[in-house]
């Protein structure tokens, strides 16, 4: 019943941030956190609801994957990307082995703070009215080369082991088989009754119970899963799905996240290297492929915000820093909201 409440409160929350034009996703998290404190909302109940949160946004990350545009378009994807990896994955990386944190932890962390939030960034683009500009294309460039890099960490950290390498190596091979005969789902897409909703609501699905039996990480699964099915441009019926879970999923993050004992100092610093690393990197990009300075700090205001995929990450494999990387994606929210608008 109470998962049932979330999604009221979720509704009234969105509400008024969208006419307040700010991102809902830190307030989510802050709501959940203090109802979970008043002891209202319980982690259990709601955690169903989350997992379809977390696999319906990577499916939907997959679905933004589509081979042909990469290929076409490989070489800003390449160039942009890896500036943008290299001045914000690398110097989190740093400072926190320096400090003493284990290489797990740290590789985690740093893949946290690297990546940016596509659905606050590519809002602010929208609601600012600059997708037309040209530095626009890049921003979200970035974003896909982001979520192509999120697949490699993925891989990366759930093939510790012989077993779940081989599993992993399958679970490649069976999306590969479906992106070459996917042609053959049309009949299930291309039609107008309720058959594509029911289709595009069992994909993600089916990715969170193959990953439950199969022991592979579920952001995996659905994020590969929804690549070979780009191709049906599903994005509008997946949308719906997507928004009402992973509000639910932000909420109960929140009520499962504590703040107590959190080391302030890290939590500036990280922070710190989070804005820095997004302006450095904007600003070369901006000089190399835009040849415009002005372009470059453009890039940089709408890269700020941290946000679901930094959550999902710290969720998943190290809980205990939640409660760091929920302040920093409240923190990088903000600032980007507002320097945006500029």
């Amino acid at each position: 019943m109470n998962a049932f409440f979330a999604v009221i409160l979720c509704t009234v929350v969105a509400y008024i941030c969208r006419n307040l034009k700010f991102s809902p996703i830190p307030i989510y998290i802050i709501l959940g956190t203090l109802l979970g404190h008043l002891g209202i909302l319980k982690y259990k109940e709601g955690e169903m609801l989350s997992e379809l949160g977390l696999v319906f946004l990577l499916f939907y990350i997959g679905l933004k994957i589509r081979p042909k545009d990469i290929k076409t378009n490989i070489g800003k994807i390449s160039l942009s990307g890896l500036f943008d990896f290299i001045f914000n994955f690398f110097p989190p990386l740093f400072l926190l082995l320096v400090l003493g944190f284990d290489t797990f932890t740290s590789f985690i962390l740093a893949s946290a703070i690297y990546v940016s939030s596509s659905a606050i960034c590519l809002k602010l683009l929208i609601e600012s009215r600059k997708l037309i500009f040209p530095f626009a294309e890049t921003v979200v460039w970035l974003m896909i080369f982001e979520d192509i890099i999120m697949i490699a960490i993925l891989t990366l950290v759930s093939a510790s082991g012989t077993l779940p390498l081989i599993k992993i190596l399958g679970l490649f091979g069976v999306i590969y088989i479906l992106y070459r005969f996917a042609h053959k789902l049309s009949v299930l897409f291309n039609r107008d009754d309720e058959i594509p909703f029911l289709a595009a609501f069992s994909f993600p699905s089916l990715a969170l119970l193959a990953s439950k039996k199969l022991g592979i990480s579920e952001a995996l699964t659905a994020i590969t899963l929804g690549i070979p099915l780009s191709r049906f441009k599903l994005d509008s019926i997946v949308l719906p799905f997507k928004e009402v879970f992973l509000a639910i999923f932000f909420v109960f993050f929140g009520v499962s996240v504590s703040f107590t004992n959190i080391d302030l100092p890290l939590v500036v610093a990280l922070t710190l290297i989070a804005m820095v690393g997004k302006f450095i990197g904007g600003y070369i990009i901006g000089l190399k492929i835009h040849r415009s300075r002005r372009d470059g700090v453009r890039i940089f205001k709408h890269t700020i915000p941290r946000g679901e995929l930094s959550v999902i990450l710290t969720s998943l494999y190290i809980p205990q820093f939640s409660g760091i990387i929920s302040i920093i994606v409240l923190i990088t929210s903000i600032i980007g909201t507002i320097l945006s608008r500029k």
